[in-house]
């Protein structure tokens, strides 16, 4: 068995092929939704520059508090009370 043309790391998913399953997937991907989009997605999700990678590391490293972005509380949105179900409700 030869090696994927891509990723050069894992063995072809059959002897006509040229890409392991991961590989075809990407490259399926491409052929969809156009390589040059796929590779623009890519740069934009995946590649981080030197400023973001810092801000990163430093969010890692404070303590979170109350109100962070990304906190689980929602402070603005209203209290009820308990719910009321219809075995709750009174037929006054």
């Amino acid at each position: 068995m030869t090696w994927c043309i891509l990723c050069e790391q894992k063995k072809v998913e059959n002897w006509f092929g040229s890409f392991c399953g991961e590989c075809r997937q990407i490259k399926n991907l491409g052929n969809v939704y156009g390589f040059e989009r796929v590779l623009d997605i890519l740069k934009k999700c995946c590649i981080r520059d030197e400023n973001q990678l810092e801000k990163k590391i430093d969010n890692h490293k404070r303590p979170k508090s109350v109100g962070d972005v990304g906190d689980e509380t929602h402070h603005d949105m209203p209290i009820f009370d308990k719910r009321v179900t219809r075995s709750k409700v009174s037929t006054d």
